[in-house]
């Protein structure tokens, strides 16, 4: 009988540029205090049975990572297409005051549930972002059977992966939505989902636990 398969989804510490109010972008680094959710976080992550460490390729994710398998002992693999929802180039480093930004979140309060809908229509959208993260669940599945597995990713990409583990792929655009509205992922928090092979199901056990930031 094949065990379940355990998949810990944790953000990444908090970035420098987000620390200093501003967009992030694919090479923000990890920020002081990001470092210090990071080593909070291993402290926790020491606690648990953990076989694999997976980790996005982008800077604050990666280093993250690397701070929690230099803790649990396990070698860290990134991992291509679990980074964070690719915007458009032009809000990348934007002050969170700056006019550019306005206008994104004045975009996404009229489009946002639309998950086809890209800012001036470049970048990714979220229907992008949830292809990769089925793309990523079904690599789990053919390979991580029967182990733990830590994922050190993004909040977008991690909001995106529980709601289609648990809706499937057949999900309605709307109900996806409205719960990728309700759904809050802090840095270096933890989501834990179960997949049960027997039953070809996933369980989610908690989300955003960050109680060893607090």
């Amino acid at each position: 009988m094949i065990e379940n398969m355990e998949v810990y989804l944790v953000r990444h510490g908090k970035s420098a540029d987000h620390e200093g109010d501003k967009r992030q972008s694919p090479d923000s680094p990890l920020g002081l205090e990001g470092i210090k959710q990071a080593n909070a976080l291993a402290q926790r992550m020491g606690k648990e049975k953990i076989d694999v460490v997976l980790s996005s390729k982008w800077d604050r994710a990666r280093k993250t990572a690397q701070i929690v398998s230099k803790k649990i002992g396990k070698e860290l693999e990134t991992f291509e297409g679990i980074h964070e929802k690719e915007q458009n180039p032009s809000l990348y480093g934007a002050n969170m005051n700056s006019d550019i930004q306005k206008k994104y979140i004045e975009e996404v309060e009229k489009f946002g549930s639309d998950l086809d809908w890209k800012f001036e229509g470049k970048g990714e959208s979220i229907r992008d972002v949830i292809k990769r993260a089925a793309s990523f669940k079904d690599h789990l599945i053919s390979h991580h059977n029967n182990q733990n597995i830590l994922v050190v990713t993004h909040g977008l990409f991690i909001r995106c992966f529980v709601i289609l583990a648990l809706l499937g792929e057949d999900y309605d655009d709307k109900v996806f939505s409205q719960i990728f509205r309700s759904i809050s992922v802090a840095n270096t928090s933890i989501t834990l989902l179960e997949y049960v092979p027997d039953r070809k199901h996933w369980e989610l056990r908690y989300l955003n636990d960050h109680l060893h930031i607090r």
